[in-house]
């Protein structure tokens, strides 16, 4: 006898907010009975802006509320998804930045344990504006956060810094190339060395920004900089990941239409790089989409990639931001990309920052919601394993015949894939 089991894929769009004051998401992350993360609100009191720590169960229901402030403080949750990390003995660690009465902005890097109440919070400050938006884990069992640095003028620089697995500090690093530079993510290479994603662009010059990637030895010494994209039209930040062969993957939106001096069209930009930064391969993928932006990039339980971000919807006339999911092969292949929202009125905002892969081979993800009137919820989308968020939206077989190209020659491109 021939037992199979299967899980049934659970489905939910549901906003968060336990208060009338704004609510996001930024990180949401799998275990074994529920998904928790972390992200920004307020409270009804005067104390400014807090990190949010929160728990929900697998179905969707809300079971950890937690929030983490100071008066005369306000906590910035980051602008890239997947700040908040598991750590190897179960824990979970989080990388994120507040100022202070004296003016001054710290990193702030908090450590919890399974219930999400602070183990330990520690503060680091280089500069007058000390700010990381993400972390991860190294070999060694210490972090490694990213962000940047300003102290005065309008650029501003590029910062890891090292700490041991207590979060004490051990040292930092910091990459100028002369232009506003903020770092996004930070892998840890096989041979000790890191991979760092950030942007760049130009004070005062609209469609200057570039992807930019820095590759550095194992005591963060740069060894090379690359930048990605179309260097005439603004693109977004780059989310590096590793390769399934040993290179790596840069994850970006390239640049291609102006719709208006600070707003563009683009597409998914994926590019495979070597050890050295050389180009392997690079696609773009998708349509055009008003305004499209990625922020974080994840690997998939079956070997490929989930990115997450948000765009314009049909025209920009309507003004209503949809978020998106994309999962491509290692290779940069399409292998379904589709949106979603939870407020579909002109002028509302739908945006994820972050993608997960869960356990019954689906995906969960997380942002916020907010309707043209209203305050910003936190919004979370569990969706299955073809990122639909009801049943059977991928299901059905269509027929169409397409002519060849002239002379038998030439390829046949379709997307998404599989396609409709």
């Amino acid at each position: 006898m021939i037992v199979i089991k299967s899980q049934e894929p659970v489905y939910f769009n549901n906003i968060y907010q336990q208060q009338s004051n704004f609510a996001a998401g930024m990180t949401i992350l799998e275990t074994d009975n529920g998904y928790v993360g972390y992200g920004g609100t307020e409270s009804s009191g005067n104390i400014g802006q807090m990190i949010l720590f929160y728990k929900i169960s697998k179905s969707g229901e809300e079971l950890i509320w937690k929030v983490y402030g100071e008066n005369n403080h306000t906590y910035y949750y980051g602008n890239v998804g997947g700040a908040m990390i598991k750590t190897v003995n179960g824990n979970f660690a989080m990388a994120c930045h507040n100022d202070s009465p004296s003016g001054l902005v710290y990193s702030s890097f908090f450590y919890l344990d399974e219930n999400l109440d602070t183990l330990w919070r520690k503060k680091y400050n280089f500069q007058a504006y000390t700010i990381t938006v993400n972390c991860i884990q190294t070999s060694d069992k210490g972090f490694i956060l990213t962000g940047y640095v300003w102290e005065d003028g309008p650029d501003t620089d590029i910062i890891i810094i090292k700490t041991d697995g207590n979060g004490d500090y051990q040292w930092h690093k910091i990459y100028d190339d002369n232009y506003v530079t903020q770092g996004t993510n930070t892998i840890e290479l096989p041979d000790g060395g890191l991979l760092i994603g950030g942007m760049t662009w130009i004070a005062g010059y609209d469609q200057s920004m570039d992807a930019m990637v820095i590759k550095t030895d194992s005591l963060g010494n740069e060894q090379w900089t690359k930048y990605y994209g179309n260097p005439n039209v603004d693109d977004d930040m780059a989310l590096v990941a590793m390769a399934d062969d040993g290179n790596f993957l840069v994850a970006t939106v390239y640049g291609e239409w102006v719709v208006s001096p600070d707003t563009r069209t683009g597409r998914i930009y994926l590019v495979k790089v070597d050890n050295e930064g050389n180009t392997i391969w690079e696609k773009k993928i998708g349509p055009k989409m008003y305004h499209c932006i990625i922020k974080n990039i994840r690997e998939t339980n079956d070997g490929n990639l989930v990115a997450a971000g948000f765009y314009y919807s049909d025209t920009i006339s309507e003004f209503i931001l949809n978020g998106w999911i994309y999962k491509f092969s290692q290779e940069g292949d399409s292998i379904w990309m589709r949106d979603y929202y939870y407020y579909n009125n002109a002028y509302d905002d739908n945006l994820f920052y972050d993608a997960s892969p869960t356990t019954d081979n689906g995906y969960i993800a997380i942002g916020k919601a907010r309707p043209d009137i209203g305050n910003n919820k936190m919004w979370i989308v569990k969706v299955d394993s073809m990122g639909c968020d009801t049943p059977g939206c991928a299901t059905g077989t269509f027929v169409k015949e397409l002519p060849l190209p002239a002379g038998n020659a030439g390829e046949l491109r379709i997307w998404p894939n599989p396609a409709e």
